[in-house]
């Protein structure tokens, strides 16, 4: 098998682009038949992935390794973050690990992420939401997590 780069283009909702995509060609095969084309046997997803992150960059959005940060940092697990939101704790761990798109309204509410202060409103604002996925000793400890990265917002 022979590897091969094949610029493309793509598009994405109303969002068009070229990108560079891999794909395995058989050593026997003719190189201009894009039928001997093969996606990689141990990646077959690296396309998709390279064009999803491309499309982010172009329309705006957070990039996964940007929205895993940005959680981890203020100490929050997947469950936690997702009750607050209120988003399906599946959905935001397939935004996180890159295996979907996220929608604008999304980005939107992920970008809160960046504003410790806000995100405690929200979570206040759905207090009783969140504490019946958990409970209230478990609200209380987001709370307090939300607050202790606000102060140390302040202090840096």
């Amino acid at each position: 098998m022979n590897n091969s780069g094949l610029t493309e283009r793509v598009k994405i909702t109303k969002t068009s682009f070229t990108n560079s995509h891999t794909y395995l060609i058989q050593a026997d095969k003719d190189i201009n038949d894009r039928a001997n084309y093969i996606v990689p046997f141990d990646d077959p997803d690296i396309n998709l992935r390279s064009d999803y992150q491309i499309y982010r960059r172009i329309n705006g959005f957070l990039q996964p390794s940007e929205i895993k940060a940005s959680r981890r940092r203020l100490g929050l697990s997947l469950r936690e973050l997702a009750a607050i939101l209120g988003m399906s704790f599946s959905t935001l761990s397939e935004i996180e690990n890159g295996l979907v798109l996220h929608s604008q309204i999304q980005d939107n509410l992920l970008r809160l992420l960046a504003h410790g202060d806000l995100l405690q409103q929200l979570a206040v604002y759905h207090k009783n939401y969140v504490i019946s996925h958990f409970d209230s000793k478990t609200f209380e400890s987001i709370m307090k997590k939300l607050k202790h990265t606000e102060i140390l917002k302040l202090q840096g």
